[in-house]
């Protein structure tokens, strides 16, 4: 059963009971529904049995609905890499923040109590972490047999993971989010290719049969930044702090190297520099492209908040790299952005998913001199603006070749829009025609067979 992120990116969780052990993958927090959609449908349990909780990751959307599924499911393990567990920290933190005031009408008020900043302390001391590659068991207090799980190297960010299970003969392989090509910090995915009888998939870019392609990308923001400090301007890079941050500082760091840009300056702050310092601790642990490489070796100028728009980016070329990377109303990179707009020889760089409802969405299709809404301000923009793939997602050709190599019996994909899960449906089938393929709806319960035994997603 899928708790949520069904054709959507959203509060992503899914719900596994083999043979009588309750398993949910990840539980998420909704990047922008605020509503019913905002955390995990836990209602859909019922009385089904829940014995444990596997986090494939420290994004929000996957792990900052946790303390609101402990607080209903206090009993269960909550398991995940190190680095994860590391990352959860600031992570959740930031959550309790986003969920201050915004979900009340939603969800009453103790369904929150986990989010206190004195409980998440207390929560974190709780969380498993195990060494990828490893095998841990569980059995649940239904349960009938040994479910085995292993975590492989998911190539998205720090601590990225995806989840291996076994059970009784049964083999279920859930992608999490997932990346087959080197990005600038972090190594692709080191997923076992063997076969499955269940490969539960995300699809983010699965609409799509554009190519990775970093080194070019890396070109055309090279030009950008020339094009923009040429003319004595500076330069935006709205970013998530979580993993786009750390990769764009490193791509930035490597351009200034071989000359590609000029020595600039790089200002940095906010919740990306406490997460950069947990990048830094697992250097040599965790699958990097540069063993040993720290985000602290790039020289960096904090963002000081009472000089955001009096410092000196604004009157000597610069690099600035600020959250949010969707420009949220009330963040840094929206305020910059807003001082930004103004000045025809600055410019703005866009390096992430843009949802169509926030402030960089309507920022990125804006024309130039002309009236458009930015987070609820009528503004007219001057400076220049591109955009720039650097997606820490699987190409459609990455998914195609896990899921030819797999061949599952069954294919379930997720976490992607409905055309982009649409589509890689339409491409398996052309590929693997007698593969049952499952676009779950939110809430609802799919069988899985493989002999005698069987898998449920959410059926009792």
């Amino acid at each position: 059963m899928i708790l949520g992120g069904a054709e959507e990116i959203g509060a992503n969780s899914c719900y596994l009971n083999l043979d009588g052990t309750g398993l949910l993958i990840d539980a998420g927090l909704h990047p922008r529904d605020r509503a019913e959609r905002a955390l995990p449908w836990l209602e859909g349990l019922d009385d089904r049995p829940s014995d444990a909780v596997v986090i494939t990751h420290a994004h929000t959307d996957h792990v900052g609905g946790l303390p609101y599924v402990l607080r209903k499911l206090p009993h269960v393990r909550t398991v995940m890499s190190h680095a994860t567990r590391d990352l959860t920290h600031d992570v959740l933190h930031n959550c309790a923040k986003l969920l201050k005031s915004d979900v009340t009408r939603w969800f009453p008020k103790e369904a929150l109590d986990y989010y206190k900043r004195d409980v998440i302390e207390m929560i974190r001391h709780g969380f498993e972490a195990v060494p990828y590659n490893e095998p841990w068991v569980i059995r649940g207090f239904n349960g009938m047999s040994d479910v085995s799980v292993r975590l492989h190297p998911a190539g998205h960010i720090l601590g990225s993971a995806s989840v291996h299970l076994s059970c009784n003969g049964m083999s279920i392989l859930h992608t999490g989010d997932i990346q087959f090509d080197h990005q600038a910090m972090i190594a692709k995915a080191a997923t076992p290719r063997e076969h499955v009888d269940c490969l539960i998939t995300e699809a983010t870019n699965a609409f799509s049969d554009r190519p990775n392609d970093y080194a070019q990308e890396s070109k055309r923001l090279a030009q950008f930044v020339n094009t923009v400090t040429n003319a004595n301007g500076s330069v935006l890079i709205p970013s998530f702090a979580l993993g786009k941050t750390q990769e764009i500082l490193r791509t930035l760091y490597t351009l200034m190297r071989k000359g590609s840009i000029p020595q600039l300056p790089i200002y940095t702050g906010g919740l990306g520099v406490k997460i950069s310092k947990v990048y830094d601790q697992h250097c040599y642990t965790e699958p990097m492209r540069t063993p040993g490489f720290e985000v602290s070796d790039i020289p960096q100028e904090r963002i000081r908040f009472d000089q955001l728009f009096t410092a000196d980016y604004m009157r000597k070329p610069s690099i600035v790299v600020a959250s949010s990377g969707m420009v949220n109303k009330g963040t840094t990179s929206y305020a910059l952005a807003t001082a930004w707009l103004q000045k025809p020889n600055f410019g703005i760089a866009v390096i992430g998913y843009q949802d169509p409802e926030t402030p960089g969405h309507a920022l990125l299709h804006s024309g130039v001199d002309r009236p458009f809404d930015f987070g609820g301000r009528t503004m007219k923009r001057s400076c220049l603006i591109d955009r720039f793939r650097f997606s820490a997602h699987a190409s459609l050709e990455g998914l195609l070749g896990l899921i030819m190599d797999v061949r599952p019996s069954t294919l379930c994909i997720v976490h992607g829009e409905p055309e982009a899960c649409d589509h890689l449906a339409l491409c398996v089938k052309e590929r693997l025609p007698n593969t049952r393929i499952i676009i779950p709806r939110l809430g609802r319960s799919y069988v899985i067979e493989q002999g005698s035994t069987v898998a449920r997603m959410g059926s009792a």
